[in-house]
């Protein structure tokens, strides 16, 4: 795989909180506002709130540390989609829940409509933000992914069976930070309890969730190109 497309596995991984300002965000400042203030009025539910951006990633051998700095969502959006000039350092980093049921399908959600990323599939998780500090300077990876998958999904990370390690999974500027689990019920009990759980509400980030056990399957629900880039890997047992 490139550089750009490329998954790790390891046991030894960092993540770490830099002070040093994001060069981007000041630069642009001026632009990431209009930006924002044009994203937000087509898109009221959206949160200008803060959020830590994947500023480097280094990978010495198995052993990776990645460097966040806690930036403005509005910046972050703006460097994602605006095609400003940045640092090339930068990445979307963002914790993932791959969850494995009893008969070998990987479950992704769909998200809802009102949501930065509406209608897209991809695994449970998300932005890390500063609930997620263990102390001043470093992440806790582990319980913010803990967290998003219960609010995402309803599952409890600690009646999982988590794998040992964590997986990095790059794909473009997308840098998945996962964890694996296992589950012992199948695919079909958690959807459908997730279905009859969904029927009639309108809240919640997921609207639906997907069990994936090939390439076709992902390409059927229309997994977006990074999540589908890593459970390819993992269903075929390449990685």
């Amino acid at each position: 795989m490139s550089p750009n497309a490329s998954i790790l596995r390891t046991t030894d991984l960092a993540l770490r909180v830099t002070p040093d300002p994001w060069p981007f965000a000041t630069r642009h400042a001026s632009a990431v506002a209009a930006y924002w203030d044009a994203r937000s009025a087509a898109n009221p539910s959206l949160y200008d709130g803060r959020v830590f951006v994947l500023r480097r990633l280094d990978v010495d051998g198995r052993r990776v540390t990645a460097a966040f700095s806690l930036e403005r969502f509005s910046a972050f959006l703006a460097w994602r989609d605006g095609g400003l000039p940045d640092d090339g350092t930068t990445l979307d980093g963002f914790g993932s829940a791959i969850v494995q049921t009893a008969d070998g399908a990987i479950l992704l959600g769909r998200t809802a409509l009102d949501t930065m990323n509406p209608g897209h599939v991809y695994l449970p998780g998300g932005f890390l933000d500063a609930r997620d500090l263990a102390d001043a300077t470093t992440i806790d990876l582990d319980a913010s992914i803990a967290r998003e998958l219960a609010e995402e999904t309803g599952l409890d990370a600690a009646r999982l069976e988590r794998r040992p390690g964590y997986m990095v999974a790059r794909h473009g500027r997308h840098c998945s930070l996962a964890i694996e689990y296992r589950t012992r019920e199948t695919a079909a009990e958690i959807t459908d309890r997730f279905a009859r759980g969904r029927a009639g509400s309108t809240d919640g980030e997921l609207t639906a969730l997907h069990a994936a056990r090939s390439l076709q399957d992902l390409d059927r629900i229309g997994a977006l190109p990074h999540a589908r880039h890593l459970c390819h890997a993992i269903l075929e047992g390449t990685v």
